[in-house]
């Protein structure tokens, strides 16, 4: 062991000496800490909302607007006392009657709606600050009073009891629409939803009512609420596929397997706690892990060329220099010197991930904030629980490296059969950065049982060993991955694992077989 332990120092220290080594190494650096800072500057600002504050000033010259267009509103307004039988009973009704133009009909709703808000509504005590309900309850307030104005267009003869019961409904709507605006009441909201038509409903009322019970107050911008909203939703689709045993593979429906089905139930526990904790992953999380891993993904195109030059050269440019007498002379068994080699390229795959996690990590925290870097969320033992940012992103960056260290072990498996730097480099590179073109083939062709037996089908792993991870606002190795192949989600992570130990062991073996029993010249 101890000859072995020399000869993995020698392998290192030789390649500590190379310029090439360190030139990339610091490239890899300084990519990985500057990236994120350049990438920050395309994400826009996050408010937290998708509206700006509505005040009372802004309303005010919005309303002098429509009062200099309009001029005195009064002009076009007639008055008539109406009768309708309803029921056998005769109702009277002071009906309203509006002389507008389409033009002018918008300029008289905004300027009388306005009035009221401006007359009657404490901005100081329920300001329009971009939370859902004050939001969503000023707009339907608008729309209510909206309706009441286009059905005062209605002449007085052609006003049928139709007209009357369409009238009474759009006033109590408007009186449910004002208690929600003007009192923040999220009751009388939901209320008014309630009894929306299904075209003004987006939001379902069931879903409505459990974001009431998580903000009863109505707090939450409507950013927040409209992810829990997102939320629920999918927890209900997940719910509803279980229900019906189907799984929902890229839009296509296909039987629920088992262990789709614990992924499931785990994927609606992870939701369902996030919600209830008020931690599912904003807009800014999101885009803090995505500029980490574009950070990641440059910083590794540069440790992709390190290691294949590393590997391609590691047998054959020895063979080349004549150096590798020098050891077999000593004497040393050649298995040794093949292991020695071979722990060294492992070694360097480790600690590029380990540098280029570590580098992006706190280059994120500075340009974005430690705290929009989410943990990981999964469940044990019918339980969810975290795993620190630093941890997965390490793991799950190494797990990606999976289908590097393939090529890595193919480049030196070359180096060794055909000793010849130039080839061993070039191929490996060339199968790296064709993969890509491989999966574009097979999107072409469509699903092939035989596809499934390519080495290219069974790279990714990172997505099948973390199947949380979107739920933690990371991407897939298809939109972040420098291979730009995501999950094959009909092949099993029990397959993939056995069909790539079989590939690495005849990878071994042929590596082996090439090194230790031929002749050096």
């Amino acid at each position: 062991m101890s000859k072995l332990a020399a000869l993995y120092h020698n392998e290192m220290v030789k390649l500590s000496h190379r310029m090439l080594v360190w030139i990339l190494v610091i490239l890899m650096i300084l990519t990985a800490f500057f990236m994120p800072f350049m990438l920050k500057n395309l994400i826009p600002e996050e408010s937290g909302s998708s509206y700006s504050e509505i005040g009372k000033t802004e309303i005010t010259k919005e309303r002098d607007t429509a009062k200099s267009a309009l001029g005195d509103p009064n002009r076009y307004v007639e008055h008539e006392t109406l009768r309708f039988t309803i029921d056998n009973q005769t109702v009277e009704l002071f009906a309203t009657k509006l002389n507008l133009t389409d033009d002018q009909f918008y300029s008289y709703e905004q300027l009388s709606c306005f009035n009221a808000i401006l007359a009657n509504y404490d901005f100081d005590a329920y300001p329009i600050n971009g939370t859902y309900l004050s939001i969503n309850a000023f707009y339907a307030y608008r729309m209510a009073f909206e309706r009441i104005c286009l059905l005062n267009m209605e002449p007085f003869r052609t006003r049928t009891n139709e007209w009357y019961d369409e009238y009474i409904f759009a006033t109590r709507q408007l009186d449910l629409a004002k208690e929600a605006f003007f009192y923040h009441d999220y009751g009388s909201y939901l209320e008014y939803q309630e009894n929306e038509v299904p075209d003004f409903n987006s939001t379902s009322i069931s879903t409505l009512q459990k974001v009431i019970e998580l903000d009863p107050e109505g707090k939450l911008s409507d950013r927040e609420t409209e992810d829990i909203i997102e939320a629920i939703g999918r927890c209900e689709e997940y719910k509803s596929n279980l229900a019906m045993g189907i799984d929902n593979v890229d839009g296509t429906k296909i039987p629920l397997s088992e262990s789709r089905k614990t992924q499931i139930e785990d994927r609606v526990k992870i939701l369902e706690y996030q919600i209830e904790h008020n931690c599912l992953i904003t807009d800014k999380a999101s885009n803090a892990t995505t500029v980490r891993q574009v950070a990641q993904k440059a910083a590794r195109f540069l440790l992709v060329i390190l290691l294949i030059i590393i590997a391609g050269s590691s047998i054959s440019q020895e063979m080349a220099t004549g150096s590798i007498k020098s050891l077999i002379i000593a004497p040393v068994k050649r298995w040794k010197i093949f292991t020695s080699k071979l722990f060294a390229l492992i070694t360097w795959v480790l600690a590029g991930s380990i540098l280029i996690t570590l580098i992006t990590t706190i280059s994120t925290a500075l340009c974005m904030g430690s705290s929009s870097l989410p943990p990981y969320y999964y469940c044990s033992g019918g339980e969810v629980v975290t795993m620190p940012n630093l941890l997965f992103s390490f793991l799950f960056f190494l797990a990606d490296n999976i289908s590097l260290f393939v090529y890595l072990l193919g480049a030196f498996t070359i180096s060794c059969f055909t000793r010849n730097t130039g080839v061993a480099v070039g191929i490996s590179t060339g199968l790296v950065f064709c993969n890509s073109s491989f999966a574009i083939v097979g999107e072409i062709v469509g699903h092939k049982r035989w596809i499934d037996f390519l080495p290219f089908s069974n790279m990714d792993l990172s997505c099948k060993i973390f199947p949380y991870f979107d739920l933690s606002g990371y991407m897939d190795a298809g939109e972040a991955g420098l291979f730009g192949i995501g999950t094959n989600n009909a092949l099993s992570l029990r397959f993939s694992l056995i069909y790539l130990a079989i590939l690495v062991f005849i990878l071994l073996l042929t590596a082996y077989d090439g090194f230790v029993k031929r002749d050096i010249p």
